[in-house]
């Protein structure tokens, strides 16, 4: 007997295994491999630092994947914790504090360092391209005639300025280097017209079907257009897709080989437009079609496919840590967004979603975490859910998010297991959610989410369905469950933002407004998480939904004007200023979360001050432009503490 009992306390305490890191521009994933810990009361703790730098802070909240997992009909077989460090500046590195704890024995302590990825940039070997059919040097008075020339040319380090007009379907075949991509840039932006003549495949075909893999390369400005894909991404790994124009296409930018040889691919600024009706109800046909690790996709504007951003596609089991955010993604015959398949570390948040089958679909997630926070989401058909938990996911963290629809506001098949579902807002003509059969041993902490049904709220026209049993109220609610103590019914909450009255009308952000009155009784009663709440609350009281009152909302989707890339955060001394959101509308950069007790300007390296000034919003607004491909300084002063110089660059 005591053997067995030595036995089974060796097997409950926990032995660390091999850390996997995986960084985007702005956050590091962490997965932890573990062995033991059979009984499932371990916790990992992660918490980082820019590198040698102040105190740490901690990490967002981490998520356990374990042999026990049954996901989409199998076990899944794999055993580690893992979450992610949040809300970072890019090309920086940091020192990361793991910590394993386990009652049971084996506790452990172990400090990494992780750097953040670096924007790509193109390179400074100019060769220049003119409509044509071959020939050409590619100097400015004798360019490469036509794109497939330039591409037949292309080496390291080359950047290809694409003259106005009119040019056929190109395949690049070649390798970029890293530091030294090969960039294809578009003079005038949306000048240069790639136009596929109605192919059956790509009008930009990169890479082929047999060679693993295509790298380092960057598509920037053009408009591509009248093809079956715009952007037939067969097996690409480090490739940027930037402000351009594609339309007229069934499929926006396509991975469609399924080798698993996708990763580190960048989808930002660009506007696609497809030929989905979305009231089609198709399934198959997206505008980013995308997988493997290390993604991001943002600022893109997509319109009229099937699904808007997706993951969803054999091989699973290989996607971590990728990054879906402030795309607007309007008029979807199924999911807005699809992260079906990934693994651990995918983040959605700051999306705008408006009239879609389903909102965002986990169907499967296989352990997490899979982070969905700070979305708005209106407009999703009766009978699906905005948050579709399908096929056993598991892992998922659903935070501050808004959503209103038809019928009811959430609902999924029995199977779904292990969710933290927090100060989200929840709208449904029908019930607010309508979940079935829990599954035993999962760990579901669904609280302080605040909840709006068009029903009376009566026996008979009730608001919740739990595991299969009727509450008519909240409070029936939580007198009947172990959920939702705090949670609460909404009364005035939100500004024009009721449930919508007809699916089949198509909606847009002007017709709503998911900020709360000052009133509301969703305001300052959410609860805190960490580095979920970074940038987005800055008196340590969160409103519960997408939005605190009065701060200024963020940007979604396409911005052909400029970009500007600055850091998102910045420290002063023990306290820190938290930039929510920069943004370039016009001749003006504002930069938005900054607090009123600061005095800020902006200066050059020699300290002469560029024209800024804070408007009505508390934004600091500077005439951008002017200063684009330049190193500059916010000098932010307080009255009790040291003056502090933060770099900035404006980089186009």
């Amino acid at each position: 007997m005591l053997m067995c009992v030595s036995y089974m306390y060796a097997q409950n305490a926990i032995t660390p295994g091999n850390i996997q890191i995986d960084p985007t521009f702005e956050h590091i994933g962490i997965s932890y491999n573990i062995s033991g810990d059979v009984n499932l009361n371990s916790n990992l703790q992660i918490e980082f630092r820019e590198q040698g730098n102040g105190a740490y802070q901690n990490g967002a909240i981490t998520m356990r994947s374990h042999p026990g997992l049954v996901i989409d009909g199998s076990a899944f077989n794999a055993n580690h914790h893992a979450g992610s460090a949040m809300f970072l500046r890019p090309n920086t590195t940091y020192d990361i504090r793991l910590t394993l704890t386990d009652p049971d024995g084996g506790n452990s302590t172990t400090n990494i360092t992780a750097t953040t990825k670096a924007y790509p940039v193109e390179s400074n070997n100019y060769q220049y391209v003119a409509p044509g059919n071959g020939g050409g040097n590619g100097t400015s008075a004798n360019p490469y005639l036509g794109l497939q020339t330039a591409a037949n040319n292309a080496q390291p380090g080359t950047t290809f300025i694409v003259r106005p007009g009119i040019y056929s379907s190109f395949n690049i075949a070649t390798d970029g280097i890293a530091n030294a991509p090969i960039t294809f840039r578009s003079e005038t932006p949306h000048a240069a017209i790639v136009d596929g003549g109605n192919t059956s495949g790509g009008v930009i075909i990169l890479g082929d079907f047999t060679t693993d893999s295509l790298q380092h390369i960057i598509i920037d400005g053009f408009k591509i257009q009248n093809g079956n894909i715009g952007i037939d991404a067969q097996h690409t790994q480090f490739i940027t897709i930037k402000n351009c124009w594609i339309e007229d296409v069934t499929w926006g930018f396509y991975n469609r080989r399924e080798n698993g040889w996708e990763h580190d691919q960048y989808i930002t600024n660009n506007y696609i437009n497809g030929r989905t009706n979305w009231l089609s109800g198709g399934t198959s046909h997206r505008g980013i079609d995308i997988r493997g690790n290390r993604n991001v996709v943002s600022f893109n504007t997509i319109k009229n496919f099937d699904d808007g951003v997706s993951t969803d596609g054999p091989p699973y089991n290989i996607s971590y840590a990728m990054d879906i955010h402030n795309n607007d993604i309007q008029n979807m015959a199924d999911d807005l967004i699809e992260v079906d398949g990934t693994i651990s570390n995918t983040r959605v948040y700051r999306n705008r979603m408006y009239n879609g089958r389903a909102g965002v679909s986990l169907a499967p997630v296989f352990g997490g975490p899979c982070y969905v926070f700070r979305n708005e989401l209106y407009n999703m058909a009766d009978g699906f859910s905005a948050y579709k938990m399908n096929r056993s996911p598991s892992g998922l963290v659903i935070v501050h998010n808004s959503s209103a629809k038809i019928g009811n506001g959430m609902s999924s098949p029995e199977g779904w297991q292990n969710t933290f579902f927090k100060n989200n807002v929840v709208m449904g003509t029908r019930y607010c959610f309508e979940e079935f059969g829990l599954v035993d041993g999962s760990v579901d902490d669904w609280d302080y989410n605040a909840y709006l049904s068009t029903r009376a709220g009566i026996p008979g026209n009730e608001w919740f369905k739990w595991d299969n049993v009727r509450y008519a109220t909240i409070s029936d609610l939580q007198n009947g469950t172990n959920i939702e103590t705090n949670g609460l019914a909404i009364n005035v909450g939100l500004i024009n933002a009721q449930p919508p009255a007809d699916y089949n009308v198509e909606y847009n952000y002007d017709d709503t407004n998911f900020q709360p009155y000052s009133a509301a009784n969703i305001r300052n009663n959410g609860i805190n998480l960490d580095n979920l709440n970074d940038g987005f609350v800055f008196d340590g009281m969160p409103d519960r939904g997408a939005y605190e009152f009065a701060n200024t909302l963020p940007s979604f989707g396409v911005d052909f004007d400029c970009k500007i890339a600055l850091p998102l955060s910045i420290k002063l001394e023990s306290d820190q200023i938290h930039i929510n959101r920069y943004t370039y509308h016009g001749n003006y950069l504002f930069i938005s979360g900054l607090r009123r007790e600061y005095t800020i300007k902006v200066a050059d390296e020699n300290g002469n001050e560029i024209p800024s000034f804070i408007d009505g919003a508390n934004r600091i607004v500077i005439a951008g432009c002017p200063y684009i491909n330049s190193k500059y300084y916010l000098i932010i002063t307080h009255n009790t503490l040291p003056d502090v110089k933060a770099e900035i660059w404006l980089n186009e």
